[in-house]
């Protein structure tokens, strides 16, 4: 027992220690199609390089500048992980170079439908939310993420499912704060609750970009 105590002991020392200043890294992916460099002209390049670049550079001085876009910020006093990402994805998704979004790709059928996930690794019940299939959520990020924080109140103590039936206060309740417990939802039931929330909605042709169209469907 005292060599195997001693051993545990030799083992929890030769641990790292970290420091408590955590620098933040952004990586994004801007996803624009099936491109190569043959049919990439320098200029077009130079478009897409400059793009992101021009998102890196916003979203670092969001990170780092917790009062310069308050519409977009939680009320937590500094800036989160979540509100950056958020900012991000939002930036390629309004941007037409970008499969995602205004000039999202489109499906086999040649319609645009969208989809977006989000993920934290601590600090809510939901570790992950998804969405598929959207045609009118303008930024199905900031859906996502709502997922996420609205399902703080959706899980508290459990939804009905868990707990027995629910009184009509508590259903409203669950109905207008979360997604009834789910990490995935689905087009008509992620739209609602986009609606519900106040979320901006916009018409399917608003996704349609001409380029991204002769890319994906012209045979």
């Amino acid at each position: 027992m005292e060599h195997k105590m001693e051993h545990k002991m030799e083992y929890k020392q030769s641990l790292p220690v970290f420091s408590q200043s955590i620098t933040p890294r952004i990586i994004i992916h801007g996803g624009a199609g099936n491109i190569l460099p043959a049919n990439l002209p320098p200029a077009k390049y130079k478009l897409y390089h400059d793009s992101l670049l021009r998102i890196i550079s916003n979203t670092h001085y969001f990170l780092t500048s917790p009062s310069s876009f308050p519409l977009h910020k939680t009320s937590s006093s500094t800036t989160t992980a979540l509100d950056a990402v958020t900012y991000a994805v939002t930036q390629l998704e309004d941007n037409p170079l970008f499969n995602s979004g205004h000039g999202a790709v489109f499906t086999r059928d040649g319609i645009n439908e969208l989809e977006a996930s989000i993920m934290v690794s601590s600090g809510k019940k939901k570790r992950g939310v998804g969405l598929m299939g959207l045609q009118h959520v303008k930024n199905p990020i900031k859906l996502a993420r709502e997922m996420l924080i609205r399902g703080e109140q959706d899980l508290e103590g459990g939804n009905g499912e868990h707990r027995g039936p629910m009184s009509a206060e508590e259903v409203a309740f669950m109905q207008s704060h979360g997604a009834q417990g789910h990490s995935q939802l689905h087009k008509y039931s992620a739209e609602k609750l986009a609606k519900e929330w106040g979320l901006e909605l916009v018409d399917e042709k608003y996704f349609f970009v001409q380029a991204r169209n002769l890319w994906c469907c012209v045979p």
